[in-house]
């Protein structure tokens, strides 16, 4: 009979190991190691944050989870060198892509990801907290 339950992630590293092995054999023609890296920065200003960005690399993609620049110091160039910050750390790490997700309607976003090269590719519809999102993607290699 099979049972579920809880585990760690410690406790089924082996099992992984082995099993995508096999899987990446399959379908990436050999082992990939599968290297995950989180990131954070900050920009400052006088000594008090005035945005932050982060997201994580993974299987040769970066993605941004979050970005923010506080409301009156947006439209500055901030979230452009925090964009450009997390994509040079995609690129030393060599990730071939970077994606994230924003709201449909959030106009003043969509505008500003595709100011710097990042193009719509897809959707998620009711999402978070019942409202839909949309996909941007940029190649970096």
């Amino acid at each position: 009979m099979i049972t579920i339950s809880k585990s760690t992630k410690a406790e089924i590293a082996k099992f992984n190991y082995r099993e995508w092995v096999v899987a990446d054999d399959k379908y990436y023609g050999n082992h990939q190691r599968w290297i995950e890296r989180n990131f954070v920065f900050k920009a400052e200003e006088d000594g008090e944050i005035v945005g932050n960005i982060y997201g994580k690399f993974g299987g040769g993609i970066l993605y941004i989870d979050d970005l923010i620049v506080v409301k009156d110091k947006r439209s500055l160039g901030i979230g452009k060198m925090l964009m450009q910050k997390a994509e040079e750390f995609g690129l030393s790490l060599k990730a071939h892509k970077v994606w994230l997700i924003t709201g449909t309607t959030w106009t003043g976003a969509r505008k500003f990801y595709e100011s710097l090269g990042y193009k719509l590719t897809g959707e998620f519809l009711n999402h978070y907290k019942h409202k839909d999102f949309i996909i941007y993607e940029k190649p970096l290699m």
